[in-house]
């Protein structure tokens, strides 16, 4: 609410419909936001990463809001997302703010597997998290375990061509207090980019020989 980011989220059996479409199913540039086709929303079931795409709108409307998550100024508005299904209310604590790349030719070869749903171990999800941290512009605090529901909220950015903004939040545990000590948030003084970015600023990437995480 803080971002004024309060949207209907739908879902279909791909991820293009949406892209052009509203709620409604009316044409429109702004399209809707969408959940990935491959995520499971039946009844009293969220997979492991939970993934919705939104458009980068120059006005700031849709998921062009969410690059206030760019600064710890912008993170500590609203360190917590509400998203809900049509069975349940959930809340969910930030824990990374990512920028990558749409296309593998913009990390030599490499796309970052950040749309995942499902994992098939808790160690794939350690090392997942692992990854995601050495991106993050910034360190949130918040614990986060390899049993925890995350979710995934990607969009264009405009740091170099076709570019993605990535928020990742994990779920609230029963339980828990939804409160945040946004205190605790740090800057990582040296996030991992793509070679892309480094390429546009005229400097040298320092993972470019990093190992390159892979989903399964």
């Amino acid at each position: 609410d803080k971002f004024n980011l309060n949207l209907p989220v739908v879902q279909t059996n791909n991820n293009d419909t949406y892209l052009k479409k509203n709620f409604y199913g009316s044409n429109t540039k702004y399209g809707c936001p969408f959940v990935d086709y491959l995520n499971n929303m039946s009844y009293n079931h969220l997979d492991m990463n939970t993934v919705i795409y939104g458009h980068h709108m120059n006005n700031g409307t849709i998921f062009g809001a969410l690059d206030k998550y760019k600064t710890i100024t912008g993170y500590k508005s609203a360190p917590v997302i509400s998203f809900n299904t049509v069975y349940s209310d959930y809340k969910w604590k930030v824990i990374a703010a990512v920028i990558t790349n749409g296309h593998s030719k913009d990390d030599n070869g490499y796309l970052f597997p950040y749309t995942f749903t499902n994992l098939s171990s808790s160690s794939k999800m350690s090392a997942y998290l692992s990854e995601l941290a050495q991106r993050s512009l910034y360190d949130t605090g918040v614990d986060v375990l390899p049993t925890d529901k995350l979710l995934t909220l990607s969009t264009c950015s405009h740091e170099f061509e076709d570019a993605r903004f990535v928020v990742v939040a994990r779920l609230v545990r029963p339980g828990e207090s939804a409160d945040v000590d946004t205190s605790k948030v740090v800057v990582n003084s040296k996030p991992r980019y793509p070679q892309a970015y480094y390429n546009k600023k005229g400097m040298t990437n320092p993972y470019k020989n990093a190992s390159k995480w892979v989903a399964n």
